[in-house]
């Protein structure tokens, strides 16, 4: 009878509590469940967690000893705090910190023997402070030591350690490039800071996202495939990160096999983004704060997309993007409406979009094969070097006549609003186009032009009268046409 009492008593309490947290309730349930269920084998426990989120997982660690702290030896781990974004909820954070992830790293230390190879580690932070950054490398440290091969990391900084751009004063006084320093200073002072040394052992990763972070630059005297930091990267996806003055350059220096890079709404120390990636397949950048982009000897890239906005009347404008050695460059697309000068340096058979309302200035260095569409009605300069060999069988081939002559016009008249036009072809012949072909056209290719300089290797004596015809076809009217020497230098595409 008094046992009977006993329990009644204990079953109201709980009832009680259920009543007033409904959480009790469900850890009371499954604490009940689980005295009449049977001591399960570790690998079925182990089976079973793998196909549960590592919320759910946590959770049943309440079900029974056996399966306390199981779940941190689990192939894939996601921490994922909730909550709006900068949520000012401190309390409710340091709970995710203590209850959450020490535990986590408590647990990896009892269960050292039951780790096993760590396939995604996942940590997701909306209430991030200054005092995180002890853990969070621990975390990585612990992430590494397991051969973690896909890591996604977002810090977004509380908002109790936000230092507000709105209230800084005398911003009117700062040179352009002292202000876009100053607003980068300011966003990022609590961001974690991500060195050389917190990615030292991460050899195995071959997936990289990162948001909300800081990356310093870990340039080293020597890289290699055997010494770089992250041999066997292949995608890295970053968005809202700030990068010290050349620390992206370097950081996918030490890439060795990297294909896939996505960078959006990130900021540069100096403004400055300069990548050179003989790996590279893809690359996107969208919406930095940036005013130069520089792609150098990308050989292998693809695919190309960059997006830019209107930036505030104080900061510096996105003045200019430069692709050199880009020779596999397949798909381009450029929506810039501030960019100033683009300089395409090296593409064989590029096809793309270039949107850009502002450009002043364009240098296109490849063969006829590329179909640009040009959106930049107010282009003042144009530079043109065309490699292709002059084919007479390809300008006049059986029924087909002037096949190179409408791939030229066609080609050029995405050029048509330009004012000034450097001109380089290998043979004075790909500029002389018949007299019947150009009746087949309404408009003339260059209606705005003023100045037309040419270049070719194999120069006439003399302008005759067919190439003056031509010419001044091409831009009726145009007040001054000179033959220049022909200087090109190229590297063989």
């Amino acid at each position: 009878m008094l046992i009977y009492r006993s329990i009644h008593r204990s079953k109201l309490i709980d009832e009680n509590k259920a009543r007033r947290n409904p959480r009790q309730k469900e850890i009371s349930i499954m604490a009940l469940e689980a005295t009449s269920r049977p001591h399960l084998p570790d690998l079925v426990i182990h089976q079973i967690l793998q196909f549960l989120p590592t919320k759910s997982a946590v959770r049943l660690s309440f079900l029974s000893k056996q399966w306390e702290g199981v779940w941190s030896s689990a192939p894939i781990i996601d921490f994922d705090e909730g909550g709006e974004d900068g949520n000012n909820n401190l309390s409710q954070h340091k709970r995710f910190v203590k209850n959450i992830l020490s535990r986590y790293l408590e647990f990896l230390v009892e269960k050292e023997k039951e780790k096993q190879g760590l396939e995604k580690f996942k940590l997701h932070m909306t209430r991030y402070l200054s005092g995180d950054a002890s853990i969070v490398t621990k975390l990585l440290s612990s992430s590494f030591e397991r051969g973690v091969k896909e890591l996604d990391i977002s810090l977004r900084v509380s908002k109790s350690q936000w230092d507000h751009w709105s209230g800084m004063k005398n911003y009117n006084n700062l040179s352009p490039m002292e202000l876009i320093n100053a607003k980068s200073a300011a966003r990022m002072k609590n961001y974690y800071y991500f060195s050389r040394t917190a990615l030292a052992n991460a050899k195995s990763l071959t997936a990289l996202n990162l948001g909300y972070v800081r990356i310093k630059n870990i340039s080293f005297k020597e890289c290699s495939t055997s010494t770089c930091l992250l041999p066997s990267l292949k995608s890295m996806s970053l968005k809202k990160v700030h990068f010290d003055k050349e620390a992206l350059f370097y950081l996918i220096r030490e890439c060795s096999c990297i294909e896939y890079l996505s960078i959006i709404s990130c900021s540069f120390k100096d403004g400055e983004f300069r990548v050179s990636s003989s790996s590279l397949k893809s690359l996107q950048v969208e919406h930095c704060d940036s005013f130069a982009i520089q792609v150098d000897d990308a050989v292998n890239l693809e695919s190309l997309t960059i997006v830019s906005d209107i930036g505030p009347p104080q900061l510096p404008n996105f003045h200019s993007i430069i692709l050199k050695d880009c020779f596999n460059l397949k798909c381009l697309h450029i929506c810039a409406p501030q960019v100033k000068v683009f300089d395409l340096d090296g593409c064989h058979d590029v096809k793309g979009t270039i949107d850009a309302p502002l450009l002043d200035s364009i240098t296109f260095k490849g063969y006829l094969s590329s179909k640009l569409s040009l959106k930049a009605p107010n282009l003042r300069m144009t530079r043109i070097v065309l490699f292709d060999k002059w084919d007479r069988e390809a300008a006049t081939f059986n029924s087909r006549p002037w096949n190179h002559f409408t791939t030229l016009s066609n080609f050029l008249e995405e050029f048509g609003s330009s004012k000034t036009l450097d001109l380089y072809v290998s043979d004075f012949k790909a500029l002389m186009f018949p007299k019947d072909f150009r009746k087949t056209l309404s408009s003339p290719i260059f209606p705005s032009l003023k100045k037309l300089y040419f270049s070719v290797k194999n120069p006439p004596r003399k302008m005759n009268k067919e190439m003056s015809d031509s010419l001044y076809w091409m831009a009726p009217d145009v007040l001054f046409i000179k033959n220049l020497p022909w200087r090109i230098r190229h590297r063989p595409l």
